[in-house]
């Protein structure tokens, strides 16, 4: 029984080990770190391209939205348009949430890798999925591990609204929610929440 348990554990060890690698090898949304205060980051971002799908659930389940937007986007980069043609999966996965009495809807996107051409992109099967380009932007964001709920991370949001307004830095009001790590990933695991500042220069 032992010895099962330990190969148990060293088989899932193992696999967490894989999945931290892939994670750290994945190609991610290029950013310039301006300033840290405290736990507060203060980023530049060039432009990106994007690829996003708009969900909504009238039951508020924010885990079924997610499931949802997924599946469109990575049906799109694993080959699901026009060419069949497989498009390398990037981090973060991006969540901007809208509460109404309608219920919970939002906007899914996945940033594109750099070599990614908007002119001559495969265009997707599905009729949901949109493309935008990013403008550069200055932004703010907190950081926060493991498997946060729709709540732990709009109370994340909450927290970085009240740092900025300590600091008098303005911001749009519209959070987006990072995601790094794929749900299989039990450790390391890295979520943000971020904003867009509007008048912001550097020092």
């Amino acid at each position: 029984m032992f010895i099962f348990t330990a190969t148990i554990l060293a088989l899932l060890l193992g696999w967490q080990a894989y999945m931290t690698i892939m994670t750290n090898t994945t190609e991610q949304q290029q950013f310039r770190l301006v300033e840290r205060k405290g736990d507060l980051e203060i980023r530049f971002y060039p432009p990106a391209n994007r690829a996003s799908v708009s969900v909504m659930s009238r039951e508020g389940d924010y885990e079924f939205m997610r499931s949802r937007g997924f599946r469109e986007l990575g049906g799109y980069i694993f080959g699901n348009n026009e060419r069949n043609e497989k498009i390398a999966m990037t981090a973060p996965v991006v969540m901007d949430m809208d509460s109404s009495d309608q219920g919970l809807s939002g906007k899914m996107a996945f940033t594109m890798p750099k070599d990614f051409d908007m002119n001559t992109k495969p265009q997707p099967r599905s009729q949901f999925i949109a493309f935008t380009t990013t403008e550069p932007q200055f932004t703010a964001s907190l950081t926060t591990g493991g498997f946060p709920s729709l709540p732990e991370m709009n109370s994340l949001r909450d927290r970085l609204y009240s740092l900025l307004a300590e600091q008098g830095l303005r911001h749009n009001a519209q959070a987006e929610y990072l995601y790094y790590n794929p749900p299989t990933q039990m450790v390391g695991r890295r979520n943000e929440v971020l904003v867009r500042l509007v008048g912001y220069s550097e020092h």
